[in-house]
């Protein structure tokens, strides 16, 4: 998830940040693997598929797509190593119970860029990337480094989303607010807020064939409206070098705790799916 030079760093965050984050993203990640499983096998993950997954930050998921996938060999990188060892720990602490030999037999992480990944051409039979292409600064670059990883006839499969596709109700003034500054500062930092509806293009630009987008509603209804608070950020990955934003961060937090208490509230985001083919060699 983490991106040199986007709008998500981990590593510039303080201890006590990283801490706080790497418990949203377990929250947000397994808040999200019913719903991930589903893509898998509607786009086509299949056992033995050899998988890449792209800006795989603490890890989670990358590791239940190797149960999915298995035997098949996956690999996570993310630009962040602590954020991988943070995130291994964690969740083979959880699952010391669980097929451990089982799953460290087909995955490994290391540590790599979107942009310049470092495997040779024609590796992998699937890449995927959830939640990475809003803070990259140079999705096309990303894209092309892909493409090259790819097998012919290799499946890229993205989740991401876009801002113009949320929604709460009702909403206090201080989630709105925050809501703008953090719109600001992603895009200040190189990111893309509305990445969602811009995929098909960037993907038909960068020479994927078989190009589709699917929008799917993830919402409160759903997951419960205290799991999908538990998802959010409200701008932990500002908080530390942003300190003009903390009050109104606490204040937004503050206020959307007390929906919960509300007769009726709903929350939702929409989750674009986004799927490309690296053309077949031609004879």
């Amino acid at each position: 998830m983490n991106n040199k030079g986007g709008s998500y760093r981990y590593d510039d965050f303080q201890v006590s940040t990283q801490v706080e984050e790497l418990e949203r993203l377990y929250r947000q990640a397994t808040g999200l693997l019913d719903i991930e499983r589903q893509i898998w096998s509607s786009v086509g993950f299949s056992s033995g598929n050899r998988v890449l997954d792209v800006g795989c930050g603490s890890g989670v998921i990358t590791q239940e797509i190797a149960q999915y996938v298995y035997p098949g060999q996956v690999t996570g990188i993310d630009i962040s190593q602590d954020l991988l060892e943070r995130g291994e720990q964690v969740y083979f602490t959880k699952n010391q119970e669980s097929n451990i030999d089982k799953l460290q037999s087909n995955l490994n992480f290391q540590k790599g860029e979107a942009s310049a990944l470092p495997f040779p051409e024609s590796t992998f039979d699937i890449v995927y990337a959830r939640l990475l292409f809003q803070h990259l600064s140079s999705p096309l670059e990303a894209l092309s480094s892909i493409l090259k990883v790819l097998k012919p006839g290799g499946l890229l499969c993205i989740l991401d989303i876009d801002k113009a596709w949320t929604g709460l109700y009702p909403e206090p003034k201080s989630s709105s607010d925050l809501e703008r500054k953090l719109i600001e500062k992603q895009i200040a930092q190189g990111g893309d807020p509305w990445v969602g509806r811009k995929l098909g293009h960037y993907l038909k630009s960068a020479n994927f064939s078989q190009v589709k987008t699917d929008v799917s509603i993830v919402d409160s209804d759903r997951l419960g409206l205290a799991n999908f608070f538990g998802m959010l950020s409200f701008g932990s990955s500002y908080k530390d070098s942003e300190s003009e934003l903390s009050a109104l961060r606490t204040q937004a937090q503050k206020d959307v705790q007390k929906l919960l208490d509300s007769p009726h509230v709903w929350a939702g985001f929409a989750l674009f799916t986004v799927t490309g083919r690296k053309a077949q060699s031609k004879l």
